[in-house]
């Protein structure tokens, strides 16, 4: 009877060694979780008290740690409305600012600004405005601007599309200064431009204010000696060419406008002219007059240029048939075209252009507009007080 009790109780502590040593094992076989995978809670994965506290699973009690997303977002707050033409003017001036979300974000906020059709890349600034000088002349523009802060950036820019509508000699041609009709004088308008190498017509430009218009006519840029038909010349302006208007008649005649030259102001001693004319005719070089008298040399250095010489009281003047004869043949306005037309200073560098008394100017108070001939804005100028629009 005992030996069988004993052989019981030494099976039994075998077979619970046994039992507990394979349970081990399957502890320790047990898979872990890898990142980003989550388990199904099975009898297999359940974790034991030995994984919890080495650490290879994290305790639902723990809280989880992430940094909160940062955006920012761009609005534009002044400059061109959307669609909007701008017809007097090139320069443009925009405001804009940023919202950033979380609003407690600490940092620098810069912007991004860029102009389609005008700028090659994106212009970096921490200032919250820009103004940009565009060229002259009708063309459509689209600005864009997007803030940043830190490593976040506005990834829908504000924008606005306008168009500038001016003329492409906007900047070029000006009213430099206006004088208003005072009587008896008559009103003058003075442009006066800035073009470089280039050379424009502006046959066809018009001018207008309250008291009505006035279009630029075609002129003579030679007056010739004599009879002058109706000009068919468009007037041409250069740099630095001064465009004289004013009401009064043309002495010339009518549309008989000109660019004047270094020998008009022989025509001063027969004509006047509302618009002054420079009196710097030249004179014969000593060689040209060394064959004539002393007195004629003497008398001809003495003459006032663009003068008429008048001998009449001069008695040797008048008995020396030579002296009298180069006098009259060369103290004159064709006598002087026909020897310096091709000078390279022949001409002024002005056009004088006579309206014909035209009511332009007659307002106490106005604003001229200029506008080139496809009726494009060039320029405005006020006078009169209060400044008048």
């Amino acid at each position: 009877m005992q030996p069988i009790v004993i052989f019981i109780i030494i099976t039994v502590a075998l077979v619970g060694h046994f039992y507990f040593g394979q349970l081990l094992e399957q502890e320790e076989e047990l898979p872990l979780e890898q990142p980003g995978e989550t388990l199904p809670e099975t009898k297999e994965n359940v974790p034991t008290k030995t994984q919890i506290f080495s650490g290879s699973v994290k305790s639902a009690a723990e809280p989880s740690k992430s940094k909160p997303t940062i955006s920012v977002d761009t609005h534009i707050v002044s400059g061109p409305k959307e669609g909007e033409v701008m017809d007097e003017t090139n320069k443009v001036a925009f405001e804009f600012k940023a919202e950033v979300f979380p609003e407690e974000t600490e940092g620098q906020i810069t912007f991004e600004t860029k102009v389609e059709g005008f700028d090659d890349g994106w212009k970096k600034t921490s200032s919250s405005q820009r103004t940009i000088n565009l060229p002259s002349g009708p063309k459509e523009y689209t600005f864009l601007v997007r803030a940043k802060i830190k490593d976040a950036i506005d990834s829908t820019p504000a924008k606005r599309t306008f168009k500038i509508n001016t003329s492409p000699y906007f900047g070029k041609v000006e009213i430099s200064s206006l004088s208003p009709q005072t009587s008896p004088r008559s009103s003058l308008i003075t442009l006066s431009t800035h073009l470089g190498e280039e050379k424009i017509n502006i046959t066809g430009w018009q001018l207008r204010g309250k008291g009505g218009s006035f279009s630029i006519p075609e002129g003579t840029e030679k007056y010739l000696p004599g009879y002058n038909p109706e000009p068919t010349e468009n007037i041409i302006v250069k740099e630095g060419d001064k465009i004289y208007l004013s009401s009064a008649q043309n002495p010339l005649g009518r549309n008989q406008n000109f660019r004047p030259n270094k020998c008009l102001g022989y025509l001063t001693n027969y004509y006047s002219f509302a618009i002054p004319l420079s009196k710097g005719c030249p004179k014969p070089e000593k060689e040209e007059i060394s064959h004539l008298s002393d007195c004629c040399q003497k008398f001809i250095s003495d003459l006032k240029q663009c003068g008429v010489p008048d001998y009449s009281k001069k008695e040797s003047i008048r008995s020396d048939s030579q002296c009298t004869s180069y006098l009259i043949e060369n103290f004159n306005y064709a006598a002087c075209f026909r020897k310096h037309y091709r000078d390279e200073d022949f001409l002024k560098k002005e056009w004088h252009i006579y309206m014909g008394s035209n009511s332009l100017l007659n307002s106490s108070c106005d604003t001229i507009y200029l506008r080139d001939q496809n009726g494009l804005f060039v320029d405005k100028y006020s006078y009169g007080r209060p400044v008048c629009n």
